[in-house]
């Protein structure tokens, strides 16, 4: 294989890139997906996996732009049905005690705000909690926002699904093919990608290696600046999957509890369920021991043990997965979309919260590649905006 062409290029085969390539798929291009290793085999299979616009009330731009990601969701799954795609619509219940005045302020204000952004959300008391949630043990101060439209996903199914409509469209996935460099005219429009598999022509290529693209966008264009300059954090976390729990459904929600010990937990897909903290993120690194990450999962474990009282805690350690995950976050916070100034028809997609994000912002660049015109809703999200670019 010498030479193929395509009308668009994707480096990466992950939730963003596989579903950006659909996206373009869709809009009648001819798409080919590149991936080094196997598809979904970095950051999207150890994701906490939460589909949400709840979290993220700061900055409306950013909150709309994750709520366009859970509707887009919710028409893949009436399209495709929620089985296919891995789709969990659970709903999150964000737990607070009303004793603990600043997370019960700052949890009241994120209704406020969620409200003021038209976001489905209600707040519950301690007895709606305990129907909504008969297992887990609640002080009788307890209450909780209830977010009802998040979901929760099994990224890697979703993937594969992905790659397949790609596939079914008339485009090409190559996995285990390494990216090499960019092909460029002297003019700086991108013309190609030569790979393991040969070149690859085309006018359009897109980055969305997570927490690698400074590093891919390095090896393509060939300079160094790009793997120290690049705008964007790695940051670890841990994240323990435990066995089926069946024959109970221990949790039926995403649970996000500030009450001590701080806990995040959803019902995994297995029956089981998937936790992680904040909290014990901040004691593991990206070159942190098996010894050490045996360690903090349980205290992970033994946190659910205190809100779960019949789960076993610790003592499933052995039957658990642990998953160390390297997630991508830009400096700022926010997702960096678009055009890579400078170097015509290469694009980059680097962002945290890539699993809520992966079908709008695959949505909005596909728009972008096929009309020339930046979208409203991308334009905050730009590589522009940042001082250097």
């Amino acid at each position: 294989m010498s030479e193929l062409r395509f009308d668009a290029i994707v480096v990466g085969g992950g939730i963003v890139g596989c579903t950006a390539a659909y996206f373009l798929a869709r809009e009648g291009r001819k798409v080919a997906v590149v991936e080094r290793d196997t598809l979904a085999c970095g950051t999207s299979s150890k994701s906490f996996a939460w589909i949400n616009g709840t979290s993220k009330t700061a900055d409306e731009n950013y909150h709309r732009l994750n709520a366009r990601g859970l509707a887009a969701y919710c028409e893949l799954a009436v399209e495709y049905g929620e089985d296919a795609l891995g789709l969990n619509p659970s709903g999150t219940l964000s737990v607070v005690q009303t004793s603990d005045t600043a997370n019960y302020a700052a949890a009241r204000e994120q209704a406020r705000q969620l409200a003021a952004f038209g976001y489905p959300a209600a707040w519950v008391d301690v007895h709606a909690l305990r129907r909504m949630e008969p297992h887990l043990n609640f002080p009788d101060d307890a209450e909780a926002l209830f977010a009802m439209a998040d979901h929760c996903l099994d990224a890697p199914k979703f993937v594969q699904f992905m790659a397949a409509q790609v596939r079914a469209l008339g485009g090409t996935v190559f996995e285990g093919c390494a990216a090499h460099t960019l092909e460029a005219s002297d003019e700086g429009q991108v013309t190609g990608l030569m790979t393991d598999n040969g070149s690859l022509k085309s006018h359009s290529v897109i980055v969305a290696a997570g927490p690698g693209t400074a590093e891919v966008l390095s090896t393509l264009t060939g300079y160094d600046g790009f793997a120290t300059r690049f705008p964007l954090h790695q940051v670890p976390g841990l994240l323990v999957s435990t066995p089926s729990l069946s024959p109970h459904r221990r949790i039926r929600h995403v649970i996000y509890s500030s009450i001590s010990p701080e806990i995040h937990m959803l019902p995994d897909f297995n029956g089981g369920l998937k936790i992680g903290s904040d909290e014990t993120d901040g004691m593991v690194t990206a070159e942190s021991s098996p010894d050490h990450l045996h360690n903090v999962a349980s205290i992970l474990l033994e946190r659910v043990k205190e809100h779960l009282p019949e789960f076993p805690g610790q003592a499933c350690l052995d039957e658990c997965t642990m998953t160390l995950g390297i997630r991508p976050y830009p400096k700022d916070g926010h997702s960096l979309a678009g055009p890579l100034p400078g170097a015509t028809g290469l694009y980059v997609i680097a962002t945290h919260s890539g699993i809520t994000l992966a079908p709008a912002l695959g949505a909005l660049m596909a728009e972008l590649i096929t009309t020339g015109r930046t979208p409203e809703m991308l334009k905050p999200f730009t590589l522009d905006r940042i001082e250097g670019f």
